[in-house]
């Protein structure tokens, strides 16, 4: 512990964007106080409202003014102010993987190990959650299992996201407009209306997103490729007919055809340069034109494969049929809160569908042999509903206790197709079809018992029952395998705690948490022989200390932590048979220390720091996929780290507001996010490895007292580079692509407040 200390202390001396309270603030759950005062911070991670000092439990929290400041509108970029956090997007959005605390997994057909919520619903699958941001109040990051509070299988951790409330005793608006390089066009418009003065109130947000892309791509039709094209919009109503009684009504939709997710050549085998097609040998590339100048080497993967390495962040794609996804995601939930006295009832109902359609040309390159496609796509319907009962904090037992109900319906149709040019042939290699449906029910319970004034424990259980099903069939010719699977998992979860809160300004816990995922179903069934997918557990253990100092200016939490993963579903790319495998990993281990500070001397000026130190390894993990490129039919992992587990990371950055007369303010922001070197692919590629890297955002803003203001700002200022992720080049014969990261962006965005 005295370790931890010295860590806490040593981060004084890093700056960082603050999450400090301005005096009109309450609304967002920040109390107003002293000038040079930090606002207490309200977190629903308990599912009732709580001071961040109170809750014994790791969370991060990011404010919607942070957010805005950074200039950051999408899930996906969180991470750039979040060391806890790790989004990582390949060959579509819609399937991006969370990562948390180094332990996050993705397998089509089921849902995450990093649960997603937005005002107390579940996303089952990335792809609904990653639409642009509106009207934020917060967003919590929820380190380690949660699985006794939250809807379903969270046993890495989740994410929930607040929206803000409408208000009925005020009218406002807020609107900005944004242009930046790359044809980058946002804009983004909330309006709040008061219907019943105190009783009825309608909020409506829209926005938009669009960028020309950041690839150069000569062989394509507009030149330009990993472009953004974007629409959301949510409305609200919030009814209070009686000081008992909350009505909340959401309704949302979203929608994108982004010219996406191409990726770059990093190296090609001489092997698939010099030979035709086959399905023996894979080659194919003949004829196709060099992306940037070439170095001759020998592939990190395989030493018997010579070939050529490109410059991948010269971000130039020489693919010759457009790549993109089509996405529509839309929800209606409604929420009731009825107090009775001393006790609060919430019911909470939602449906949601989503549809994504992908067209991807997976070989990359311009070959005058042949064309890989893959047109993947995704139909989900989701239903769930949650009721809960608890009664007001303070109590000297504090609980809450529930039910919850989840029904969803997947339909995911896989398409790969190859084309051999010169005889103008298109080969069938996948055309399946792979429907599931996944039913859980829940029972569960939490109750705080204050043994004292300054000493309480916490206990709390949840049952679940789930039952999936998965049908998948095929067409004639097609390298899939139709075939029929029913899984039931039932499984006892739980979290126990003892905190001590000997003053309001300190408080000590110990945690344990027993997370779950129940059993997956692969509905791309590439292999006949695929093993089952059993249900994935987590043992964690935590310590923690939290402190709020100097008058209230500055505020300190340090979490060890340590956590064990049995049995963890992991789903990979295996480019020899150009299919995916999802598999159990056998044991991952995560063990670390997180801390923050928040630290403000004077009223304008804010200081925050936040580092993650992160071991993590895989316990064991025998038969786990090659390396991408590698002729070797399996390897074993036992020993290594997970991917997207940097051993350290940190955040810090510089927040000012500061009054240049009555009628002008001065915000300023800088944000510094470094991480050392991690993987970024499962099977742990040494060629798709990062070193350290260093983002730098930044941004001033002049606002004025009417309520306009105009902000100039950066992200990646420091023109960082770095792998989001890699294949083995499907026909390539062991060459390697790879899909990296923005370059520089920047621009000017003009705002409005009133």
């Amino acid at each position: 512990m005295s370790s931890t200390l010295a860590i806490g202390t040593a981060l004084l001396a890093v700056p960082a964007i603050a999450q400090t309270a301005s005096p009109d603030e309450t609304e967002s759950g920040r109390e107003q106080v002293a000038d040079t005062g930090l606002g207490d911070i309200i977190v629903t991670s308990q599912r009732r409202k709580e001071t961040l000092i109170k809750v014994p439990a790791s969370v991060e929290v990011l404010s919607g003014d942070r957010l805005q400041a950074a200039h950051i509108n999408n899930l996906a970029n969180v991470q750039e102010v979040s060391p806890s956090l790790t989004v990582s997007q390949t060959s579509n959005p819609s399937n991006a993987i969370f990562t948390v605390r180094g332990i996050g997994t993705a397998v089509r057909g089921s849902e995450q190990s990093v649960g997603v919520y937005i005002d107390g619903v579940f996303r089952g699958r990335p792809g609904a959650a990653l639409q642009d941001l509106l009207d934020i109040e917060r967003v919590e990051v929820l380190r380690g299992p949660q699985s006794t509070l939250f809807g379903r299988n969270n046993s890495a951790g989740a994410i929930n996201i607040s929206t803000s409330l409408p208000n009925a005793n005020a009218f406002g608006v807020y609107a900005e407009g944004t242009y930046g390089n790359f044809e980058t066009i946002q804009a983004r418009l909330s309006v709040n209306v008061p219907l019943v003065t105190d009783k009825l109130a309608l909020s409506v947000a829209v926005a938009e997103n669009y960028s020309h892309g950041f690839l150069d791509a000569p062989n394509l039709p507009r030149g330009r490729s990993n472009a953004r094209d974007r629409q959301s919009i949510r409305a609200q109503l919030y009814w209070t007919p009686t000081d008992e009684t909350r009505v909340r009504l959401i309704g949302d939709y979203s929608q994108m055809n982004d010219r996406c997710c191409s990726y770059v050549p990093l190296f090609v085998s001489d092997a698939a340069v010099a030979t035709p097609f086959s399905f023996n040998v894979r080659g194919g590339f003949i004829g196709y034109t060099p992306p940037t100048p070439g170095t001759r080497g020998v592939s990190p993967s395989n030493p018997a494969s010579n070939g050529t390495f490109y410059r991948p962040f010269d971000r130039r794609t020489t693919q010759d049929s457009p790549s993109g996804e089509k996405a529509q995601d839309k929800g209606v939930s409604l929420q009731i809160d009825q107090d009775f006295g001393n006790l609060t009832l919430t019911a909470i109902g939602a449906h949601r569908r989503f549809q994504g359609d992908s067209s991807l040309d997976i070989d990359g390159v311009d070959s005058a042999m042949m064309n890989v496609r893959s047109s993947p796509s995704s139909a989900i319907k989701e239903t769930s509903a949650e009721v809960r009962l608890q009664n007001a904090a303070g109590s000297p037992v504090e609980f809450v206790v529930g039910g919850y109900y989840f029904n969803q319906k997947t339909v995911d149709t896989n398409l790969l197709q190859i084309r051999i040019k010169p005889a103008a042939a298109t080969i069938t290699f996948y055309n399946s079809v792979g429907a599931g449906t996944a039913k859980s029910g829940a029972l569960f319970g939490q109750a705080t018992y204050n043994l004292t004034d300054t000493l309480r424990v916490t206990g709390g259980l949840r049952y679940l029952s789930e039952t999936k099903t998965g049908h998948v069939t095929v067409a004639p010719g097609s390298f899939s395998f139709p075939g029929d699977t029913k899984r039931k998992d039932d499984a006892l979860m739980g979290s126990a705690t003892i905190a001590y809160q000997p003053s309001p300004a300190a408080n000590f816990y110990l945690r344990y948490a027993r997370g779950y995922k129940s059993g997956a179903i692969n509905l791309l069934l590439t292999s006949a022989t695929e093993p089952p997918v059993a249900p994935e557990t987590t043992d964690a253990f935590e310590a923690g200390a939290k402190f709020r100092l100097f008058g209230d200016r500055l505020s300190t939490n340090i979490a060890v932590y340590t956590q064990t993963v049995n049995d963890q579903q992991v789903q990979a790319f295996n480019s020899q048979t150009s299919s995916f495998l999802t598999l159990n990993a056998a044991k991952v281990r995560s063990r670390g220390v997180e801390a923050e500070i928040l630290y403000r001397p004077v009223k304008p000026l804010a200081f925050s720091a936040s580092v993650n130190y992160l071991d993590a390894k895989y316990l064991s993990f025998p038969g786990a996929p090659p390396p991408a490129g590698s002729v070797v039919p399996s390897q074993d992992l036992t020993g290594r780290p997970p991917p997207n587990a940097p051993r350290w990371t940190l955040v810090g950055g510089v927040s000012l507001d500061q009054p240049l007369n009555d009628k002008v303010r001065l915000l300023g922001n800088v944000n510094l996010r470094h991480a050392t070197s991690y993987y970024t692919d499962l099977p742990l590629t040494e060629a798709f490895r990062n070193g350290s890297t260093d983002f730098l955002s930044a941004s001033v803003e002049l606002a004025l007292r009417n309520g306009f203001g105009i902000q100039v700002w950066g992200r990646n200022l420091t023109k960082e580079n770095a792998y989001l992720g890699g294949i083995g080049t499907p026909g390539g014969s062991g060459s390697l692509a790879v899909f990296v990261n923005e370059p520089r962006t920047y621009g000017v965005t003009l705002r409005f407040r009133h």
